[in-house]
């Protein structure tokens, strides 16, 4: 499903957009998508980093490592 959408921009940014429109496919939704896109992306990397630094620090991941090899053999 897509939806429409009416956005006021800045003229610089509709310059940079209509400047990545051209490089890659002449489509400024195409443009606006992958933007997005690489937001949510790098959203979910500093989501995913708090979440481990978050882990190590809870005392929990000092108690997994002494079970991480448990019925493993070398």
């Amino acid at each position: 499903m897509t939806t429409k959408l009416s956005v006021s921009l800045s003229e610089s940014d509709v310059e940079y957009i209509d400047e990545l429109a051209r490089a890659k496919s002449g489509n400024r939704s195409a443009v606006i998508h992958d933007l997005v896109r690489i937001a949510r992306e790098k959203r979910a990397v500093s989501d995913y980093s708090l979440a481990a630094d978050e882990w190590a620090s809870s005392g929990d991941a000092k108690l997994w490592e002494g079970t991480a090899s448990d019925g493993l053999s070398a």
